[in-house]
């Protein structure tokens, strides 16, 4: 889908269009052991709003957003993250929950929800830029299965309504906006293997969004 792509390139020149380096006592390039841009004490909390695309391939397909094979089926949502221990070597641990709406041309509207902890890393800092990794794993119950979850259904002989939940992410942030995040998230629904629901693949969406730290 043109608008995913052009969201999603719309991040890569993000990454590429700092060159000011604002705090002249750092390198220019490092690995951050703690948040690059925090004055004070760092925030713990975090809100994520974000919307995106089913793609109809598996993670491994979709994970290349720029050549998944996206369907006319969306979604919408918002998460709540709290950083609970930084581990060292620029690691914090902490945990997410989430809630979305799920909807388009092929799915009946259903709802989710999700929890998690997460392991995100302060990130690469390129002069006034930080892009940050982070994964969040744990549990998704949806209201009524996608298309897509239900052809998949039939396939494994599964259940898709309670799955295994991953969230692969890449976060921009600037100095100068040090609170607020540009993100990309893989949001994967999975069976881990027959773990749950007997099911494999699950469903995966391309999404961006925007986070506040606080």
């Amino acid at each position: 889908m043109s608008g995913m792509r052009a969201a999603l390139a719309a991040i890569v020149l993000a990454a590429s269009g700092t060159s000011a380096l604002a705090d002249s006592s750092s390198p220019f390039i490092y690995f951050a052991t703690e948040d690059p841009f925090s004055a004070g004490q760092p925030t713990k909390n975090d809100i994520y709003v974000f919307g995106g695309v089913f793609a109809s391939g598996s993670f491994g397909n979709t994970i290349n957003a720029f050549r998944a094979d996206y369907t006319n089926n969306y979604i919408i949502g918002a998460a709540y993250g709290r950083d609970l221990a930084d581990i060292g070597a620029g690691f914090v641990f902490g945990g997410v929950t989430g809630a979305a709406v799920r909807f388009g041309e092929d799915d009946d509207t259903s709802g989710e929800l999700w929890a998690g902890v997460r392991l995100r890393h302060q990130g690469l800092v390129i002069g006034d830029l930080a892009i940050a990794p982070a994964l969040t794993a744990g549990l998704s119950a949806v209201t009524s299965t996608t298309e897509i979850e239900r052809e998949r259904e039939i396939y494994y002989d599964g259940d898709a309504s309670f799955l295994g939940f991953i969230g692969a992410e890449l976060s921009f942030r600037l100095r100068q906006a040090p609170n607020v995040e540009l993100v990309y998230q893989l949001h994967h629904r999975s069976g881990a293997g027959g773990t749950f629901g007997n099911m494999g693949e699950g469903s995966n969406a391309n999404t961006v969004g925007v986070r506040y730290r606080f």
